[in-house]
């Protein structure tokens, strides 16, 4: 006789798979009254967890709680988590070459999970209540990930678990330049419940962002209209947009959905359709940005540039270019989520985009010196201590297109 599946507790139920999911594993809470019809759709059934998910639910009690603070803004992150193994080589290998690296190590990693845990950790003036809508499984990865999010301050939210039961996987090579080529699984979350997970359309008491990565974006944009999050501030950033999203059309179809922009400079060639330089791409994308902004719902556009630094363009200002001076780099994996991460803990706590870009753009380079997505812990205190900073920043004023 086969055994009954999850999807068929939640039906029962009445509840999403995400929600059995957060009753069997206590990765968020839920309502009594909801637990109560989970529980009786699962005795009426039979249904039992695999081994290692019960071993798991007997750790419950070791992991660390994250409470929300009152009055702190909300940053709500969509995407990846995932268990990262990083390879350092000499450099990348051709086709069919063997190479040894100088050691591989395992780390947490994701767009979304980076930008969570980036700007949960910075606290002090730029303090957050931050939370990741995922999918983890219910092995001793996943059990692992939801605790090291815990202990950087991020609450797990799981819509529905991750295929085969475990936590998503992913492959980093990063060569002596701290270059990096990255091979990850998919995922794609089922996001039709997520309203479920971010409030409802009343006022809120609180600002909150819902923050989507780029890979999830061709799933979410047919959620995301008025009527769902008029009282959210949304944003949304390239990692993972797929490349047929690099265009005008693309562009403005993320303006017209989301209030704020962030892109890199990939991403930023693409929809110029040009391989010129920085300057020029920069001029042609603000132009861009101007022509198409004001009919739709973003009033702000944010690029990062590399080494070349950030590009902050707002419907409200002047565009300004900030400039960095050269550091080394050890690895950029994980740098541009490390720079959305720190604008976004500096913009929902009041600084203007200006401020808030040189924070992340501090923040960013911080992050490219330690290996690994997440390797930095970088404080509030860090990004506004000149003795910290080792670098220095400088902005331009650029004329509007």
């Amino acid at each position: 006789m086969e055994q009954p599946t999850i999807r068929e507790v939640a039906k029962l139920a009445g509840v999403a798979v995400g929600t059995v999911s957060n009753v069997l594993n206590g990765s968020a809470t839920v309502r009594d009254s909801t637990r109560a019809k989970v529980e009786t759709a699962v005795q009426q059934l039979g249904f039992r967890p695999d081994a290692v998910a019960r071993s798991l639910n007997l750790r419950r009690g070791r992991r660390k709680t994250v409470k929300a603070t009152v009055g702190r803004p909300r940053l709500s992150t969509v995407g990846y988590v995932s268990v990262d193994y990083t390879a350092r080589v000499d450099r990348f290998p051709d086709s069919g070459e063997r190479t040894t690296s100088h050691g591989i190590k395992k780390s947490l990693g994701g767009p979304a999970a980076n930008v969570a845990v980036m700007a949960a950790g910075l606290g002090g003036r730029y303090a957050l209540n931050c939370e990741l809508v995922t999918a983890v499984g219910s092995d001793p990865d996943s059990e692992w990930a939801v605790v090291e999010l815990a202990n950087r301050g991020v609450r797990t939210i799981t819509v529905h678990p991750y295929r085969g039961g475990r936590l998503s996987r992913c492959i980093v090579l990063v060569d002596a330049t701290g270059a990096r080529t990255i091979v990850n699984e998919p995922l794609e979350l089922d996001l039709e419940e997520l309203s479920r997970y971010v409030g409802s359309t009343g006022p809120a008491r609180e600002r909150h962002c819902l923050h989507i990565e780029g890979f999830q974006v061709p799933n979410a944009i047919g959620w995301l209209d008025d009527e769902r999050t008029w009282h959210l501030t949304t944003s949304v950033h390239a990692t993972g947009l797929p490349v047929e999203w690099h265009t005008v059309e693309g562009l403005g179809l993320l303006l017209e959905k989301f209030n704020l922009v962030f892109l890199d400079l990939e991403s930023a060639r693409g929809i110029v359709d040009h391989d010129e330089g920085v300057d020029v791409v920069v001029s042609d994308l603000d132009r861009a940005f101007r022509r198409l902004a004001p009919t739709r719902r973003a009033r702000l556009m944010v690029v990062t540039l590399g080494a070349g630094g950030a590009l902050i363009d707002s419907l409200d200002a002047r565009p300004s270019r900030i400039h960095v001076d050269p550091i080394s780099v050890v690895d950029t994996t994980g740098a541009g989520d490390a720079f959305v991460g720190c604008f976004l803990a500096a913009w929902l706590n009041g600084d203007d985009p200006l401020a808030a870009g040189r924070m992340a753009t501090r923040g960013g380079r911080l992050a490219v010196a330690q290996e690994g997505a997440q390797g930095a812990h970088i404080t509030a205190e860090m990004l506004v201590d000149d003795d910290l900073r080792g670098f220095d920043l400088r902005v331009e004023r650029l004329q509007e297109a």
